[in-house]
Order: structure tokens, then sequence, then C-alpha cells
């Protein structure tokens, strides 16, 4: 029994290769050359010694280690927040008072630590919107407090 040197896990038959990432040559016989004759598999179940049974299915060619090593990498497509949910989002900041506020300094914090960049950029957008409600949320409190007590004032001195 011997490891598959690209994905690590057991081959039972050296012949056939690695059944979850086709790759024919293996560790214990690196000189080994890829026969065309050999069957390839293309789904298969494992059992362990619990009873448990995955499946596992391929849907690409064989391949060489050769073949990986020599191969470009797949450009990683970025993710971002729709903007929908953007609109919606900072909608909710502007209309829900001081809770909305609030939420949003929170989500924002936890955008930041996010690894993509899209989110980093709208956890920023976040802060900078929601403290600015926050400030003009809480501005309009102090006013209308003010307000209230020279209204009183001026109620209460005037009988």
């Amino acid at each position: 029994m011997s490891y598959c040197p690209k994905c690590g896990r057991q081959i039972l038959d050296e012949d056939l290769g690695c059944p979850v990432c086709n790759l024919k040559e293996n560790a214990t016989n690196p000189t080994q050359e890829v026969q065309s004759e050999t069957e390839v598999v293309k789904e298969f179940t494992v059992e362990d010694e619990n009873g448990t049974s995955q499946k596992f299915e391929t849907e690409s060619e064989p391949k060489s280690w050769d073949d990986y090593k020599t191969a470009e990498p797949k450009p990683v497509q970025e993710q971002a927040v729709p903007t929908i949910l953007k609109v919606i989002i900072i909608l909710a900041i502007v209309v829900a008072g001081g809770i909305g506020q609030v939420g949003g300094l929170i989500a924002g914090v936890v955008l930041l630590k996010s690894p993509i960049e899209d989110y980093r950029k709208f956890g920023k957008t976040l802060i900078i919107v929601s403290c600015i409600m926050l400030c003009i949320w809480l501005l309009c409190c102090v006013v209308g407090g003010l307000f209230g007590v020279v209204g009183n004032m001026f109620y209460y001195f005037s009988y």
C-alpha cells in the first residue's frame, strides 16, 4: 500500500494510480511510466472500518505529476458583496436610529477582518456611515432635549 504524492490519499492498487486526483505516478515507483491501457476510474466508494462510506467522483482526465508541476495556477475569482445588499444595509443604518448605527459599527469591524478585499472596503464604508449617522443622531437628541428644556422653562415661567 502506498500514498499519493499529490493529495496524500492511500493508493490500494498502484497500477491504477490515485483514485481521488487521477495521478498515475506514485511515491513507491516514481519511474513507472503511465500506461495508456489503464482503466480510468470516474467514480468509487471508500468504506472505513466503522462501516461509513464516502463516494468520490472525478470529472477530469488522468494527469501525471509533471502535468501538475508545469500547470499554471488558475486565477481566483474575487468574491464581492452584491450591490443591492450594500444599499439595503446602508439604508437600514440611516433609518434605524441608534441601534442601526451600533449594528453598522459592529458589522464594519467584523468585515474589516475578512481576507476578501471587497468585504474590507465595505466594512470601512459601514464604519464611516455609522459614525456619521451616530453623530447626527446624538446631535439631534441633544438639540431636541435642549429645546424641550427651554420650551418647558418658557411654559413654566409664562404662567
